[in-house]
């Protein structure tokens, strides 16, 4: 494969990311703008400043986000869950699949590695927010902001929506076209490794501030991984609903047993994630030619 064609799919991946950017955008201006006109010309016809017609506008927002995450979930699906089927080779269901994805071991493997992956990035998470918390105050205040593990609307989004959605957006269409890029090799475990950190990166930059950038790069390498050992979404999907419900639904009892020590957080946060690569380590990689992926 010439240069250019790498570049190119390279440039694919990329498109994908923009093109869920956008989405987001979209959704969002669509939802926040008759409200802001609305505010406006009430606060012209009762005499108000701009900075109280802001203030009420940020109360508002604050209320509705959940929503506009739901809003934004949906459309994400209906975007890419045909961009994944009709452009990325229409992946079928087969028995075989379906028994390969669901089989007991491959549920354990997801479990293991949602529940090794929680606890460690949070453990450490909190291990920052205990000897530094001014580094993670801007992180702090957008998971409020968004309403996670409070708002019903929020959890649904994350739990239900997001898992869905950015499967098939990075590991499903983006992960597609990275690994086009680097096809030809003659290195399968080199060529998934440089396909997996290039849609891990691209996942990072997805969430759009630093923290949630480097431990979303972090859960991409995992997920790309469950991608390529089992050939289909659906383990990254069920892995990152467990992650992402194990936070927003069952946050506070699932930490309220450890110690609130730097030490204990660094002890479990190394162990969880030491935990994962063990399972990576010994479940292996497969490569197999012209095998079907699992829509």
């Amino acid at each position: 494969m010439t240069t250019g064609k790498r570049i190119g799919w390279i440039g694919m991946s990329v498109l994908v990311l923009l093109a869920a950017l956008s989405v987001q955008i979209v959704a969002s201006v669509v939802v926040v703008l008759p409200r802001a006109f609305m505010a406006g010309a009430q606060a012209a016809m009762n005499g108000q400043d701009v900075a109280s017609v802001t203030d009420n506008l940020m109360g508002e927002l604050g209320s509705i986000m959940g929503i506009i995450l739901v809003i934004v979930g949906v459309l994400l699906l209906l975007v890419f869950l045909p961009w994944f089927y009709f452009g990325c080779g229409r992946p079928k269901i087969t028995g075989d699949c379906v028994r390969r994805v669901f089989a007991p071991r491959t549920l354990l493997v997801v479990v293991a590695v949602s529940v090794g992956m929680n606890y460690g990035i949070n453990c450490l998470l909190q291990l920052v927010y205990t000897v530094a918390p001014q580094a993670l105050e801007n992180y702090q205040q957008l998971m409020e902001n968004a309403g996670i593990g409070i708002d019903g609307w929020a959890n649904a989004a994350a739990v239900l929506l997001a898992p869905l959605g950015e499967e098939l957006i990075f590991r499903g269409v983006a992960f597609y076209y990275a690994r086009k890029a680097v096809s030809g090799m003659g290195n399968p475990r080199a060529e998934f490794w440089i396909a997996n950190c290039l849609q891990a990166l691209l996942f990072g930059i997805y969430h759009m501030n630093l923290v949630q950038g480097i431990y979303a790069f972090v859960i991409g390498l995992v997920l790309g991984y469950l991608y390529q050992r089992y050939h289909s979404v659906i383990p990254g999907m069920l892995a990152h609903l467990v992650f992402n419900g194990m936070s927003a639904l069952f946050g506070d009892m699932l930490y309220a047993w450890i110690p609130d020590s730097a030490v204990w957080y660094a002890l479990i946060g190394t162990v969880g994630l030491a935990m994962v690569l063990l399972v990576m380590v010994f479940n292996g990689l497969k490569f197999a030619d012209h095998e079907q992926n699992v829509a």
